[in-house]
């Protein structure tokens, strides 16, 4: 069966099918929302609904809080937000904003009537909305986190000495807010961040440390006990993604500060995350029934297969898996959320919304044809995807992939050419190569990739199964960083034995190969013959009865006009004589196609 090209069935978002979306799009921040700086895309309630999966962590979240708000006792008050960095904490945070800020202008399928009937309300909560943002938040001149929430609640006048002194309040004062307030939600994001910078101020101003623990304990003690009221905060996984050993402490503190009354809520898990990217990135993903059709026909292809590719894409779960990722081919997606964000820098969801959003872009508009967006097709020439990479790994891998994968002289591009055929039209040399560079970085242990698993990421309708193990192999001969270790397939920053070959020739002189060559021939030759080598003039070899060999030097090829001559000079003198004894002299001269091979040895 002929399979449709992806473009040719799902619809981009507009900016992605322009080329002209705003990466900030794929950055949540509450803070910019608050004071009304967000992209559309986060500060309308409408559309940021729109754009949104409601997964079932998310939609749980949302019907605690409502419950909550709504005085049910039952339900914890206390929710922290942990994933790792960029796993959509923030994201969680602002659908609870809109959600209670805006209620039923909402639409969508986030409804009041859905929400109110999945969180079996009668009807939905007056609440007010407090928000901290600690990257927002000044902590020399601004106000606390208890001023502030205090301040959005209308209560500021009941603790402001204590934000002034920057004291923390102590439960009984945030009591009294809450009574005063009535029903509220407060949101707190990158606390964390808003600690580190609060314990360098209070250290340099010699104010007693620990004043904002001290209240996040306070008011989570106070929360757990008051009705009608919620706290929804977030923490990474680790500080150490974002900072230093000493915000790793503070990270612990925090945990156990509020360990004791809080429920800890993850909003995307498992296959989520393949919805999530494809609210965000496409208008309409076409018919159902072609999403099967082609998650079917790569299920049958790995069937075929059989232990060429790993057991995993043969198990049924895994044909869901494509039908549930596409247009991406579900290796794709893991290889970004699960190798490149496992590093530090790399925000996961968000970093791979927006290294998505740029692959979609250009694919989108140069039409490449494959029913699935699969590793192989990611184009590093493009310089925004190049950099999506770049920054994260360090820039000598810029000059890496210019020598060996994506570039007008790149190594792989020059295979593609030569060999011609399916090579040439498809890129196949160039598509193992950026496949192998995508699976080499991890923040973990796991680094690398399985020929079984290039097949995955790189064989598609038409594509000969056979050819991906020939086009390693290719690599492997010709690529100056592609390393071969055990049964994996990686790029290094380190060069491999191809390049050093090369720079090795670079550094010795014709005189010092041939010398050495010379040397090597007269370790070599027997005791049979009188040897002579590399005679330049027929007197050089002497006209005896013994049987003589000449080794002609690499000045005298075969076949070569000049060489033919000068042997049948030696064949015919010797010396200012004629040469009787032809019959016990031998010559031999270097064969022009395998010099070249000879010095690299």
């Amino acid at each position: 069966m002929s399979l449709p090209a992806w473009w040719q069935v799902v619809l981009p978002h507009r900016d992605i099918r322009e080329n002209r979306f705003d990466e900030a799009v794929f950055a949540a921040d509450l803070g910019d929302v608050l004071y009304n700086k967000a992209p559309h895309e986060y500060q309308d309630a409408v559309t940021f609904f729109q754009r949104t999966y409601l997964t079932k962590g998310l939609e749980n979240l949302l019907v605690n809080v409502l419950q909550r708000l709504n005085g049910a006792k039952d339900v914890p008050g206390v929710i922290q937000l942990q994933t790792p960095f960029g796993g959509g904490k923030t994201h969680a945070l602002l659908a609870l904003y809109h959600l209670i800020k805006s209620g039923k202008d909402i639409g969508h399928e986030f409804t009041v009537e859905y929400i109110l009937g999945t969180a079996r309300l009668s009807q939905f909560p007056q609440a007010k909305v407090a928000v901290f943002v600690g990257t927002h938040a000044d902590v020399v001149h601004g106000k606390t986190p208890w001023g502030e929430i205090a301040y959005q609640l209308s209560c500021y006048e009941i603790i402001k000495e204590h934000d002034q002194r920057r004291i923390a309040p102590g439960k009984e004062r945030i009591y009294e807010i809450f009574e005063k307030s009535g029903p509220a939600l407060i949101l707190i994001d990158e606390i964390l961040e808003y600690i580190v910078k609060a314990n360098r101020h209070e250290k340099t101003e010699k104010i007693t440390q620990g004043q904002t623990l001290a209240f996040l304990q306070e008011i989570s003690e106070a929360v757990a006990v008051c009705p009608n009221t919620a706290l929804v905060f977030t923490l990474p996984t680790s500080a150490l993604e974002q900072y230093d050993e000493s915000a790793e402490k503070v990270l612990i503190q925090l945990q156990k500060v509020t360990g004791r009354i809080e429920t800890i809520a993850t909003p995307v898990e498992g296959m989520e995350i393949y919805e999530v990217i494809r609210k965000r990135l496409f208008d309409d993903l076409g018919e159902e029934k072609i999403r099967k059709e082609v998650a079917q026909w790569y299920f049958m292809l790995y069937q075929q297969l059989g232990s060429d590719v790993p057991a995993e894409v043969k198990e049924t779960d895994y044909r869901e898996k494509i039908e549930r990722a596409y247009p991406f081919h579900p290796e794709l997606i893991d290889v970004l959320y699960e190798r490149w964000g496992s590093l530090s820098t790399f925000q996961r969801t968000r970093g791979v919304l927006r290294l998505l959003a740029h692959v979609v872009a250009d694919l989108y508009k140069r039409q490449v044809f494959s029913p699935l967006i699969q590793s192989c097709l990611v184009n590093l020439l493009n310089s925004n995807i190049r950099r999506e990479f770049i920054k994260h790994i360090g820039n000598e891998y810029d000059g890496i992939i210019a020598a060996d994968i994506a570039n007008k002289n790149a190594k792989a591009m020059r295979i593609d050419k030569n060999m011609g055929s399916e090579y040439e039209k498809y890129n196949l040399a160039q598509g193992i190569a950026t496949a192998v560079f995508l699976y080499s970085f991890s923040g973990g242990e796991r680094k690398g990739i399985t020929l079984p698993w290039l097949r995955v990421a790189c064989l598609r309708e038409a594509i000969e199964r056979a050819i991906i193990g020939d086009g390693v192999k290719k690599l492997e001969e010709e690529l100056w960083y592609f390393h071969a270790e055990g049964k994996l397939y990686v790029f290094k920053n380190e060069p491999n034995l191809n390049r050093v070959i090369i720079d090795r020739e670079e550094t010795l002189s014709e005189e010092e190969v041939n010398e050495c060559l010379k040397n090597q021939l007269k370790k070599l030759i027997g005791q049979e013959f009188e040897i002579y080598l590399w005679p330049q003039e027929t007197r050089d070899i002497p006209d005896t009865r013994h049987f003589k060999l000449a080794l002609l030097s690499p000045a005298f090829f075969y076949p070569h006009r000049e060489t033919e001559i000068f042997v049948k000079e030696i064949y015919e003198k010797a010396g200012i004589g004629f040469r009787v004894y032809k019959n016990t002299l031998f010559v031999i001269a270097l064969d022009t196609s395998q010099w070249s091979i000879l010095k690299k040895v």
